[in-house]
């Protein structure tokens, strides 16, 4: 079963997404971001390329794999889709997390440890965020809130 986080209140979702990105990757924390709307998803990795004025949080689509020459595979990737496979992008020993930034629920989520949601206080996004909720419960999964 997954572990749903819920962080709840936020002024604006998007930017307090790439905060939390932030904080897992300083931590080392392989990261899955995922939204259908590419559109949104763009628009997402510009704030991670500019989280905060000396830093940025390197991110690639999770089907990129790089060569040795390239370099470390990085630990935060996006996704407009999820394959029943996902896990296999990301290097053996590691457990990933999902990042939703979809309004629904993404595909495959069960194979995740945790869950992370971000609901700002927008009435629509709090609206849908409700039915993603509802749908988790209603699958068995722990759900935990968290005030911003």
């Amino acid at each position: 079963m997954s572990r749903i986080e819920v962080a709840h209140g936020a002024d604006h979702r998007l930017k307090q997404a790439s905060q939390t990105v932030y904080k897992q990757f300083l931590a080392g924390r392989p990261l899955l971001i995922f939204c259908s709307d590419l559109k949104r998803l763009e628009a997402f990795s510009q704030y991670l390329w500019g989280v905060n004025p000396t830093a940025f949080i390197p991110h690639s689509p999770y089907h990129y794999q790089l060569s040795e020459k390239e370099g470390i595979p990085t630990l935060i990737k996006v996704a407009t889709e999820i394959p029943e496979n996902i896990l296999d992008y990301f290097l053996e020993d590691t457990k990933p997390w999902l990042l939703n930034l979809d309004i629904a629920c993404p595909p495959f989520f069960e194979v995740f440890d945790k869950v992370l949601e971000i609901v700002s206080n927008h009435p629509e996004d709090k609206q849908l965020a409700k039915l993603r909720i509802q749908h988790y419960k209603q699958s068995g999964h722990e759900v935990r809130f968290h005030q911003l």
